[in-house]
This record gives C-alpha cells, structure tokens and sequence, in this order.
C-alpha cells in the first residue's frame, strides 16, 4: 500500500492584505504546520507538492529569510518523520526557479526539487511506481525561441499545447513501473476553473491526450480541487484573496491498492472570506442603529471581510463608514478589507470621456474609474479586456 499527500499553491508570501504585513503570511504558516502533522497522522510515504510554493518572482532579503526558510522547515518537518517529498516548480511568472534552487541549497535528505521536466522511477517503496515531473511553464517560456517569434497568439498557444502533450508521451515512455503518476503545474483542459478562465486564455493546455496512459494525474495551478477522472488539482491549503471565499481549501491523499487509487479530500482550517451584501433596508437599519453584525452575521467571526451595498444618495451621506468598520471588527472581523456602495444617482452624468473614440481597454479603465474601483483591480481588468480582444 502507498499513500501520496497532494498539495499545490502555497504561495508563501508576504505582503497580502490584512491587519499587518505578517498577518496572512503567518495564516499560512499555521495551516502549512496543520497539514504537515495531518499528513503524518495519516501514515502517508511521498509528499507531492505540485508548484507554486512561493507567491511573487522577486528574490530579495525578506524572501530568503522568511518565505524560503519557512517552505524549508516546513520540508524538514516532513522528511523527520520519514517522508520523502518532491516538489516542482510553479508559474515562472511569479513562481520563481531561482527560489527553488535556494531550496536545493539548503540540501536537505529525502526532498527532490524539479524545475526541468523530468522522469524518475521509484523502488524505494514496496511498490514501485514511476513519476512524470513537469514543473510550471507560460509564454515566457516559449516565445523567445525562433519557431515562436512573429506567431500570432492563437497559434503559439497552439504549439505551446502541442509541445506540452509531446512531453508528457515521451515522459510516459520512459517510464518502467506502473503505476505512473504525472506531477504538473498547468491548465487541464476538462478542468472548472471559475474566473480564472477569462485570465487563462493565451495559456497552454493539458489536454486529454497528453495525460492518456497514466494512472494518476496530480496537479497544481488552479485553486479550485477537483477531480477529473484520474486528474485532480487539490487547490491551495490557505484560501488567498476573495476569489477562493467559496472555495475549499485543502489536499488530496491517494493511497494505491491493488493496482488502483482511492482519493480523499482533506479540508484544512482555512481563513474564511466573507462578502457581505447590504441594500438599502440593510444600510437604514445599520444608520438608525438597528442591525447588530454578531448577531445577523454570527460566521464573520475572524473572517476576511468585505461589505457590498446598494442605497439612495441621501442614504449613503448618512452613512459613517468607520462605524460601520468598526462594527464589523466588534462583531469579530479578522480585517475589513473594503466597504463599497453602488449609489443610486437619481442624475449621474455620463462620462464625456467615454465616447465610441476610445478603444475597449481604455473604455474599461474609465468605467471602472467611475466606479471607484480599486486601481490594481482596475489594472487586472484592463489586462483582461486587452488579452480578449488579442484572441478575437
């Protein structure tokens, strides 16, 4: 009998939204120690960790001496308990080679990191099985080769899918034990990725073909677990931003017998996201002193928080924001990350800039300005719209 943990998207990182610096950084960490000891617990043999370990791809002094020694105590906790673990690379993106090869300095026993693809046979079990290891790739990859270069986005995207399917067969090749296992970091192509779709269009795919003739596909990249058949992703341990508050967050463990995996999805005790909708009732309620968040909204209790509401002008002006922040933080909110109103304007002017003139991304930017949408969300959704009208 072997038992595999299958783990993706840590995104060790400082710096994400909260009441300090450290805060969700630290979150991470206490799920990352919760998921080392359930994986002992569980008698499990191979750690595979399937990229994107790190969150941003900038190497600096905080980088090395918090986020790639807390990735290798974490390693460290799990090979002193017996474990081996393999770990690949992620998105280069923001996933950075050079991050892993500090990892592989630190030469820890039983820890193997890939950043190439790779095929590895194992014995060491009394098993044996063969891995398939095929870290993280995008466009940045690909596009400063010469076959690539002039090529519309369609049809490097196209050779990029073709390239990725080709590797994997010739991976599967090589392998000389069965079961072979496929450990990657990219889009599946029957995969539900929510959102991340609009953001994945230029991407190359895994497709069906590429994974045919494997018992088992473990894969990182989208945070969203899932199974596919025998391809699963296992999403992040630590919910990262709003786009995971209805997503669970966790591993897979897949435990091989008699020649066949049965997989069971661990949940880890994850940060909550809430978003709370408010409309007018809810604001004049709030504003004459009628609402009490503990007890209309009992599961904010150390969640990450963010209010969404709809009311008149004369509403909105009597509402105080700060009370209102402040309430949730009475009510047990770990952070408010913003309160934002979409105010019915009994005559809202219509942007004179915004006029057929302009193009697309530009009228996205104007829009989303009149919203008072956050600026880095503004960029996000600029990048969006420019990437669309690439593919159309």
């Amino acid at each position: 009998m072997l038992r595999i943990a299958h783990l993706a998207d840590i995104h060790w990182g400082l710096g994400y939204a909260g009441p300090t610096p450290s805060a969700r950084f630290e979150d991470i960490c206490r799920v990352m120690d919760w998921v080392a000891d359930r994986i002992i617990a569980e008698g499990c043999d191979l750690v595979i960790v399937a990229g994107d370990m790190f969150r941003k791809a900038d190497i600096s002094l905080d980088k090395a001496s918090h986020e790639i020694r807390s990735a290798a105590a974490w390693l460290r906790k799990l090979t002193a308990a017996g474990l081996e673990v393999m770990v690949i690379s992620g998105t280069p993106s923001h996933d950075p080679i050079s991050a892993y090869d500090l990892l592989k300095d630190y030469q820890m026993p039983h820890v193997s990191i890939i950043t190439q693809p790779a095929q590895l046979d194992i014995d060491c079990f009394d098993e044996g099985f063969s891995l398939a290891l095929l870290p993280g790739m995008d466009r940045s990859n690909f596009v400063t080769e010469d076959d690539y270069r002039g090529q519309s986005a369609h049809v490097v995207h196209q050779m990029m899918t073709e390239h990725i399917t080709a590797t994997c067969q010739n991976l599967l090749n090589d392998c000389n034990y069965s079961p072979a296992i496929l450990v990657g970091h990219l889009t599946y192509d029957l995969a539900d990725t929510g959102f991340e779709d609009v953001l994945m269009q230029n991407e190359a795919i895994l497709t069906t073909e590429a994974v045919q003739g494997y018992d088992l596909v473990a894969l990182g990249h989208i945070h969203r677990p899932q199974q596919n058949g025998n391809v699963f992703y296992s999403g992040s341990p630590e919910r990262l931003s709003f786009n995971d508050e209805k997503v669970d967050a966790g591993f897979w463990i897949h435990e091989l017998n008699e020649g066949k995996f049965e997989s069971q999805f661990i949940h880890t005790p994850a940060r909550k996201f809430i978003t709370l909708q408010l409309n007018d009732n809810g604001i004049a309620d709030f504003v004459n002193g009628n609402i009490d968040f503990e007890d209309v909204f009992d599961d904010i209790s150390n969640a990450i928080v963010r209010i969404r509401y709809t009311c008149s002008e004369e509403l909105n002006r009597a509402l105080n924001r700060k009370t209102l922040e402040k309430a949730l933080y009475d009510a047990g909110a770990f952070f408010v990350t913003e309160i934002k109103g979409d105010i019915a304007r009994s005559d809202r002017a219509r942007d004179e800039e915004v006029t057929e003139a302009i193009g697309p991304v530009e009228a996205v930017r104007k829009w989303a300005e009149n919203q008072e949408i956050d600026p880095a969300e503004i960029s996000e959704l600029a990048a969006m719209t420019s990437q669309l009208m690439e593919v159309a």
